[in-house]
């Protein structure tokens, strides 16, 4: 089964460029979406495996707003963004997130990145299963 991803980018040619490079590396892109709310709505009903999350957005909320609401479904978030300042850095990863890639991107390392979000997600999920005893060891 192929690991969900849902692209939520603002620019048009850039989403579909990475929509279909992933399906390419065998990932099920479950939608691209240029604005927070969506991104919002869409992972919490599509829950994909990683969510690649652009700053700059359509709409009245940043890439940012819309992981941390994201993040409280432990839905692990990848930035990939042009923003490369490091207030905008530091302000990113206050919330959790897993990575940070900057545009434009190198397939092979967001593929790699994409891989270690999914398994550390997962190992990260165990231990919070493991820390309220839902899993026997």
């Amino acid at each position: 089964m192929a690991n969900k991803v849902l692209i939520v980018e603002d620019e048009a040619i850039t989403a579909l460029d990475l929509k279909l490079s992933l399906e390419e590396l065998g990932y099920e892109v479950v939608d691209t979406v240029d604005n927070g709310h969506d991104a919002v709505t869409v992972a919490v009903e599509e829950r994909p495996d990683v969510v690649l999350m652009d700053i700059n957005l359509k709409g009245d909320m940043t890439g940012i707003e819309a992981a941390a609401q994201i993040i409280k479904f432990s839905i692990p978030i990848i930035y990939l963004t042009a923003n490369t300042d490091d207030e905008t850095f530091f302000e990113a990863n206050e919330e959790g997130t897993y990575g940070y890639l900057t545009k434009p991107y190198n397939i092979i390392k967001l593929k790699n990145i994409i891989k270690l979000t999914i398994h550390r997600s997962k190992i990260d999920a165990q231990k919070v299963n493991l820390a309220h005893g839902f899993i026997k060891k």
